[in-house]
């Protein structure tokens, strides 16, 4: 797909010659999007509203998608929803430059496919289930309880902690 023709791609030149304070809201959804060949999102939305302030294009961004993910008790693929919101600062040079570096193109066009990224991932559940009560995987085989019981015995308990399991019997 040609740069020009990025669905994530934003005319906001006209932006610049508005008065601070002037905002453009602009919404898309798309059933499925790749960001990258590592991350594809499904059912993939967001709003944003870029406003003109003296130093630069304010971006807020509000993105949900539902992205694969593995569950951590079982290892296996599953789906987790995304609901990310961030502001970001598109400066107009690079005197009023924040942190991140993102200055305004001198084509007028933002593209947001990165920060989506950047932002989807770091918002990515950090303890995903494939179900609420996932059974996980054997401590001693690896098999996946979710599809069968295995054949191992139990470890035996450590004497020393065997006081403990007492207290969890108790319950």
């Amino acid at each position: 797909m040609s740069k020009k023709n990025h669905p994530l791609r934003f005319n906001v030149g006209y932006i610049i010659h508005e008065t601070p304070g002037y905002a453009k809201d602009i919404s898309f959804e798309f059933p499925f999007y790749e960001l990258d060949e590592d991350l594809t999102a499904k059912d993939f939305k967001g709003e944003l509203l870029f406003t003109r302030t003296q130093k630069g294009i304010l971006l807020e961004a509000h993105l949900w998608a539902v992205i694969p993910t593995e569950c951590i008790r079982c290892l296996d693929a599953t789906l987790s929803e995304v609901d990310s919101r961030f502001t970001e600062l598109y400066a107009f040079d690079h005197r009023t430059e924040t942190e991140s570096g993102l200055i305004v193109p001198e084509d007028g066009y933002i593209d947001i496919t990165d920060l989506a990224r950047e932002y989807l991932l770091l918002d990515t559940p950090t303890t995903p289930l494939c179900k609420p009560d996932c059974a996980g995987l054997c401590p001693i085989c690896g098999e996946n309880l979710n599809h069968g019981q295995c054949d191992c015995e139990p470890e035996a308990i450590d004497p020393r902690l065997a006081k403990l399991k007492d207290l969890l019997d108790d319950e």
